[in-house]
């Protein structure tokens, strides 16, 4: 029985149904083996690319906080050094030290869009829920979590 087959009591959900199921069960056009093919091989290119850029390094070990106040107190050296025979130079330099002192209070971005689910650009994780917001009030749970 395939959906051109007018049956007696197939219903039009039935046969629509059963032609989606044809069509599923047909063998795919080159177009959509050409489209498989790059979407695998740009799947793997990102996996070889993330595995190169994953090298570990002493550097990257280090806390960004730590980080920061190194690069900051180098800067503020560097501008007291360089106060008496470049001062607009040694001003640009503490500029920039204060620049990533105060950087320890900036909170870092978010690495990528990928990270928590999403659902129409909503975060579906429960832990960020607006503060004073009570879910139990709208949607009461309905058995063990």
């Amino acid at each position: 029985m395939n959906a051109s087959d007018p049956g007696e009591k197939s219903s039009r959900v039935e046969r629509e149904v059963l032609e989606i199921l044809e069509r599923a069960g047909a063998a795919q056009s080159p177009v959509e083996n050409v489209q498989a093919t790059v979407r695998r091989q740009s799947a793997s290119a990102r996996a070889r690319l993330s595995k190169s850029t994953h090298r570990p390094s002493r550097l990257r070990d280090w806390p960004q906080g730590l980080l920061k106040i190194g690069a900051a107190l180098l800067l503020a050296i560097g501008a007291a050094l360089v106060a008496d025979a470049f001062r607009l130079g040694a001003i640009m330099l503490a500029i920039a030290s204060a620049i990533a002192f105060f950087s320890l209070w900036v909170p870092d971005r978010v690495s990528g869009p990928g990270n928590s689910p999403r659902w129409r650009g909503q975060d579906l994780r429960e832990e960020d829920d607006p503060p004073g917001f009570d879910w139990e009030r709208i949607r009461p749970r309905r058995g063990p979590k």
